[in-house]
């Protein structure tokens, strides 16, 4: 389902396209991310929440586009 990412909280959530919640993102979660492009991502906490993508660590864009 194609949503757009939110901090909800201290947590990142996903907001459906319908208004529904995913209900708060884990460390370890797994999902799509839009960056230009489609990118597999991992959720992690390091010094705040971050997205591993090829042992790469991204910023996390609140607004953008996944997919879960």
């Amino acid at each position: 389902m194609l949503g757009t990412i939110v901090l909800m909280g201290d947590r990142p959530d996903i907001v459906f396209e319908n208004g529904a919640q995913y209900g708060g993102l884990h460390c370890g979660d797994c999902f799509q991310y839009y960056n230009g492009k489609w990118l597999d991502v991992r959720l992690e906490y390091g010094d705040g929440w971050i997205l591993v993508w090829d042992n790469r660590v991204l910023p996390i864009v609140y607004g953008a586009k996944v997919k879960k």
